[in-house]
Parts: structure tokens; sequence; C-alpha cells
């Protein structure tokens, strides 16, 4: 009998090393893998996978942990230990821009009553740019007086400077004496869209939605310089908080110009969805000239933000009936709507998507009709109704009659749950806020913030959409709880839906082989966490096309 010969020790160590050798040779080299987590795909299928590995910005492979360490070899690992990721978050609607530019400006958000105001401005009075005071954020609503103020005392304690206040809304304005006589505002002055307000025969300080721009345009507009340092502020504010992508409502040629030469150089990370601002030197430039849209890896122009109504808490909303606690007033359209359906059909003809900001339910009647006219039937260009905040149910079935998309923002819900019951009244607050039942007319539905006039943090997004409470965990029982969304398709709302809101469903939104690494790490699985615990989320780690842009 032939017995084999017994292998050395030493042999044994040289086959293994051998082997290990030729083993690691095989691996793929990428620039960074992901292990030991719960990474939630949000694919077709909802996948639920434990590793990434990427590659040039793109994820090349995901699956369970032993597959990827398996394949893939790298310098940059990351173990996340159990946490969970998901893809980065996008906000479907924001000022990020603006947020920025604050920064400069004096916050007036804490103030409980106009006194509050004047103490704050005299603290602050350092911040003033040259000739112009400027503040942001007052709230009448929060006040225990809730009347409009005057511009009495801004009289009184500021003579010698322009002083502009903006509402915490962006459509309402205070201004003392002086800058009403900088910008040269006659007493007659009649606005179409607008209002200026006047008692007993006196300019009381007070201008609303179109009227406001008589003296915002004469304010100093900001130089290069100062949007550049405000553009990466506003960057490092989202990306800290898990916004890999911004929708900016807003924006002119100058500042798309500065964001694609800032992404250029690297300076700035964070991608943008830009919907351009209704003005002639857009619609020249980018349609007259351009004739289409233009899109980067970073960058994409494609839409048209418009404007055809104020908000509900300066009464500008315009209502099928009067407001509730002002009954001589509906609010008010912004747009000539023959003039809107003109350029809504030049933008369709061009490629561009309409975005339209529409709060009151007239005005969401009177766009959805428009929107109709324009597009005729059943379609895939797109367009968007941005807040939808009131809409009659003899209207829903337009969004998806034309397939609408509805953009909301779920934090204004739980911001104005204490006072819009007073603007609306009972019946009519019922047919508002209706995140679910919009959602259920397309299957798709964006969601935003709207920062600066909310918060940023897309974590108080997610919370108030299924919870519909505020940060405080207020309405206890939730503010028309049945019209809450559940946890996925919040999630979804934040992330493969916005994507496909701005055309992007197929680089972005979900995490899944070739599409752009955009990835971000919680410390708390919110699809599952206990509800008192979800505010508590804090971000981890922040990617974007495969780069670690934030790291807590």
């Amino acid at each position: 009998m032939m017995f084999l010969k017994k292998i050395q020790p030493n042999k044994i160590i040289l086959f293994f090393l051998i082997f290990c050798f030729i083993s690691c040779n095989n691996k793929i080299e990428v620039d960074l893998i992901s292990h030991n987590g719960i990474i939630y795909s949000l694919d077709d299928n909802n996948n639920v996978y434990e590793a990434t590995a990427i590659k040039n910005g793109k994820i090349v492979g995901i699956g369970k942990t032993h597959q990827i360490l398996n394949k893939y070899q790298s310098k940059n690992k990351i173990d996340l230990k159990g946490k969970t990721a998901y893809p980065g978050f996008i906000d479907a609607h924001c000022h990020f821009l603006y947020h920025g530019l604050q920064q400069a400006m004096i916050d007036l958000s804490s103030a409980n009553s106009f006194e509050d105001i004047i103490k704050i401005l005299k603290k602050n009075n350092d911040k003033n740019d040259g000739d112009w005071l400027i503040g942001y954020g007052w709230d009448q609503n929060q006040w225990e007086d809730k009347n409009w103020p005057n511009n009495e005392l801004l009289n009184k304690n500021f003579k010698n400077i322009n002083v502009v206040l903006n509402r915490i809304d962006g459509h309402a304005i205070m201004v003392n004496e002086t800058a009403i006589t900088t910008a040269k505002v006659p007493l007659d002055t009649l606005v179409s869209g607008g209002y200026i307000e006047k008692i007993n025969g006196e300019i009381t300080g007070l201008f609303m939605d179109n009227a406001m721009e008589l003296i915002l345009e004469k304010i100093p507009e900001a130089n290069e310089e100062s949007k550049k340092k405000a553009l990466l502020k506003a960057q490092q504010d989202c990306i800290s908080l898990g916004l890999t992508t911004v929708d900016i409502a807003g924006l002119n040629k100058q500042d798309i110009e500065l964001i694609n030469n800032l992404q250029l150089t690297g300076e700035l990370k964070i991608k943008v969805y830009a919907m351009l601002s209704d003005n002639e030197e857009n619609f020249h430039y980018f349609i007259d000239s351009i004739g289409k849209p233009l899109k980067t890896s970073k960058l994409n122009v494609r839409s048209f933000k418009f404007f055809a109504d104020g908000s509900l808490g300066s009464r500008g909303a315009c209502l099928l009936k009067p407001y509730s606690d002002e009954k001589t007033t509906n609010g008010m359209l912004l747009q000539q709507q023959e003039l809107y359906e003109k350029k809504l059909k030049k933008i369709k003809d061009f490629g561009f998507q309409a975005c339209t900001h529409a709060i009151g339910d007239s005005t969401n009647r009177t766009i959805l009709k428009s929107y109709g006219k324009i597009l005729k039937t059943s379609n895939d260009f797109r367009w968007r109704v941005e807040h939808v905040q009131c809409i009659s149910p003899e209207d829903i079935h337009l969004l998806k009659k034309y397939n609408i998309i509805p953009s909301v923002q779920p934090t204004h819900a739980t911001s104005d749950f204490s006072w819009a019951l007073l603007r609306l009244g009972k019946n009519r607050l019922h047919n508002c806020y209706r995140y679910q039942t919009l959602f259920e007319e397309n299957r798709i539905i964006a969601l935003g913030t709207d920062f600066p006039v909310e918060e940023i943090n897309p974590i108080h997004t997610f919370y108030a959409a299924v919870f519909r409470k505020n940060k405080d965990g207020l309405p206890l029982n939730g503010f028309q709880k049945n019209e809450s969304l559940n946890r996925l398709d919040a999630l979804k709302g934040m992330t493969i839906w916005p994507a496909l809101a701005n055309f992007e469903e197929n680089e972005k939104g979900s995490l899944e082989i070739n599409k752009a690494a955009d990835m971000i790490v919680l410390d708390k699985d919110i699809l599952d966490e206990n509800q008192k615990e979800i505010l508590k989320t804090k971000v981890i780690y922040t990617i974007i096309d495969g780069e670690i842009v934030y790291q807590n």
C-alpha cells in the first residue's frame, strides 16, 4: 500500500501565501469600499445590502460584505459597524444661495413683538451694508398681537439708514420711511399682483409680493465674492445634514455661472438642480440664445420657477373664498394668466420644465388648468406644482390627468397648524397639506424644506411627513394624521422621487450599480427607529460621487 508523503509545514505556509497572492491580485481595485452596514438601496425592489464598492464616483458593486470584500480591494474603507446608509438626501425645493446670503443679515426669528425687533436691530446695527440694514425671519403669527406691524418705531429709531425687514415667508417686507424715500415710491403707487398698505393716506411700510420689488431692487446686489462665500457656507450646512443635491428655486444667469465655476474647481461639491427665475434675462439667454437645458454631472438647468400667488401667513395666497380672519380679501394672483400661459408654451417647446409656486386653492385650480391647456394630455414633461398647500377636492384629479408632480414641504404643515385654522376655518383646512392624497394621484411626491423659510434638516422633513408633528412634538396626536406618509414613502420622497422630478432618476436617488455614489450614513435607522428618537438622528458620513465630503 502506498502512503501519501506528509507535506512539510513550511510548504503549507508557502502554498497559502501563493494562494493569497493570486487571490488578492485577482481583486478589482476601487476608490472606496463601505461594508458591515445596513444599506437601503431604494431600488425597484427596495433591496437592502451590506456593502458597496465605488470607483470613479459611481457604484460598481453592491451586495453582502463578504461578496464585496472578496471581489474588490481599496486603500479606503469604511466599516459601517452596523449603521444604516441611504441614498443621499435631495431637497426638492430650497433657496440655497439666499440661505448663505442671510449670514450677513440680522435674524429676527426670535422676536415676539415688533418692540423685540427694534431691540435686536439695535444690538446688530453694525451688520449694516453701507446705507442698508437688512433683517429677516419675523412672523407676526407668533406674536401676541397678530396684526400687521407698521413702521412707526422704525422711523423713530432709524432715521439715517434704509431698513428692510423680510417676513419669514419672503412674501412681505416692512421698511422704514427712509427706504421708501430712497426708492421714490409715490403715495398713489399701485402694483399688479402686489400690495402696499396705506392707512389714513400714509404708507405704513408694509409691502407684499410684487410690490416688494419697488424696494428690493434698490438694494445693492451682493458681489461675486459675497455670493461665493454664501454658496460655500450653505454647502457646509447642507452636507453636514446629509444633503447631496439641492433644488434651488429662483436663480439668475450670473448665479448659475458662479455655481458652475465653483463646481468645476471642486469648491462646490454639492449637486444643484436649478429652477431659473422668471425674468427677461433668463428667458433671453436660456431660451432665445441657448435654446435647450444645460447639464453637467453636478448641475442641471432645465426648469423655470414661476410665482402664482403669495403665502397663507401674509394672506397673499389666492383663495376661492375670503379669508376666515379677514373677510375683505381672497389674496391675489401674481401672474397675468394669458402672459403666464404664453411663457409655459415657450418653455415646453424648448424642453424646459415648469415649477410653479401655488399655495391657495384658487391658485392651484388656475395653475393646473393652465398646465392642462398647454400639456393637453398625459405626458412625461414632469411639470411640478411647488407647495400645493390648499387644493379643492374638485381639482385634485388634474394632477393625474396631466401627470403633474406635487413638490411639497412637510414642515410647512407642522409650522402652520397653530394659526392656519384662523386663516381658513375648519372645513377648508381639511383641503390643505394633503400629502398622502396628493401622493396617491401619481404615486410620486417630492419633499423639500423651502429653507431658509424652514430649517434645512431633512430629518425634520421626514419626521413631519410621517408623524405630522413639529420638532417640539406638537400637536401631540399629529396634525391631520390621516394625511401622513409611511416611512418608506417619506424616504423615497427625499431621494428617488425628487431625482425623478428632476429627470435624474437614472443617475441618482437610489444606490445601484452605475449610479452616482451619493450616499449618507446615519447613526439611527429612521425606517425602524422609535418615534421619540428620530429627531436625535445624526449624520456620520456624507458621500458625493464617492468622495467623503463630511465626516462626524
